[in-house]
């Protein structure tokens, strides 16, 4: 069995994977009603009702109750629409309703039971994690190489300290990172990245209006600091329940409201990121060292700030969270 980090890091890994996509393949997942001729015949067909579904409305009236109270707070002119639902159905067009007018739910919602979807808000968390400079295999060509440019955002955290030791130089947590960038573009060229990297401050004044636009939102990306949510929190910054996998968060005005209201500069970041990486990874060798030695001519902008000490209670999840305190009974389940 796993313990809770290897979960978290899973997690964490996941999140990159979504990222990694692109934009345009998640817009491709979005839930969106289906309407074949099997749904329509279903729809059309009239019969006593089935067995299981008396059951579950005699069984789970307080699943079925939980589901309208959402629909009613966050859907109320579609609340005949969507119960005229068969079964699950139900749960893909609220999916897709909200996605309308809110943001995005996870590709994923559909498979997911009534009460794994009323017990907690489908959320998915892409913060850049600190376990990908341990692993940077597992990223994409472009942005592994893009990463190397940026400033290492965890200087001072524990998690470093008690893997390497007090006397770790910062700067050498990089160095697999750095070695993997020079067998992908040669060592010449991978020497020549500072260790320090760039902070996204100056990246944005660089390269904005540029070729190279989008290398300041990836940055910002990676230092958590778009102002965005779900691209700054990641996984080991929640709070998680005794027997869950996941953080647990909840179905409040609060967070809608608030992931709402980021989801468009979402969409642009986004954007962003995958234009630069996009265009890194068409000549890898020739793009990425243009946009290198871009960076290195600009004399007055080389010498990276060092960011302040990593803290991590400035970066834990602000969305509000079902933890241990709250009693959570998920026997309707």
């Amino acid at each position: 069995m796993w313990d809770l980090c290897q979960l978290i890091e899973e997690n964490n890994r996941a999140a990159v994977k979504y990222m990694m996509e692109g934009y345009k393949s998640s817009v491709l997942d979005m839930p969106k009603p289906k309407m074949t001729l099997s749904v329509l015949a279903a729809k059309l067909q009239v019969s006593p009702p089935l067995l299981n579904e008396l059951i579950n409305l005699c069984t789970n009236t307080d699943t079925i109750e939980e589901f309208l109270g959402l629909i009613r707070a966050f859907l109320p002119e579609h609340e005949e629409e969507i119960l005229a639902e068969r079964r699950m159905q139900r749960v893909y067009r609220f999916a897709y309703l909200f996605g309308e007018r809110y943001f995005p739910l996870p590709p994923f919602i559909h498979e997911v039971t009534l009460g794994e979807f009323v017990r907690a808000l489908p959320v998915t968390l892409m913060g850049m994690s600190h376990s990908v400079y341990h692993e940077p295999g597992d990223l994409r060509p472009g942005y592994t190489l893009l990463l190397s440019l940026v400033v290492y955002p965890y200087y001072g955290d524990e998690r470093d300290t008690d893997d390497l030791g007090d006397t770790v130089d910062p700067e050498d947590i990089k160095i697999p990172l750095l070695d993997l960038v020079g067998k992908m573009v040669g060592t010449e060229l991978a020497q020549s990245i500072p260790k320090k990297g760039w902070m996204p401050g100056p990246l944005h004044k660089l390269t904005d209006g540029t070729i190279y636009e989008g290398m300041g939102s990836f940055a910002d990306w990676v230092c958590g600091s778009t102002n965005c949510i779900i691209m700054d929190s990641n996984y080991a910054d929640c709070d998680y329940m005794e027997g869950y996998g996941e953080p647990v968060f909840k179905w409040t005005d609060r967070n809608v409201k608030a992931l709402a209201e980021e989801w468009p500069k979402v969409v642009k970041i986004r954007q962003a990121i995958d234009h630069i990486v996009d265009w890194v990874e068409v000549d890898m060798v020739n793009n990425f060292g243009q946009l290198l030695k871009y960076l290195l001519a600009q004399k007055t902008e080389t010498e990276a700030e060092t960011p302040p000490e990593y803290n991590w209670e400035d970066h834990i999840c602000p969305l509000d969270q079902i933890t241990e305190d709250d009693g959570y009974d998920d026997d309707n389940d």
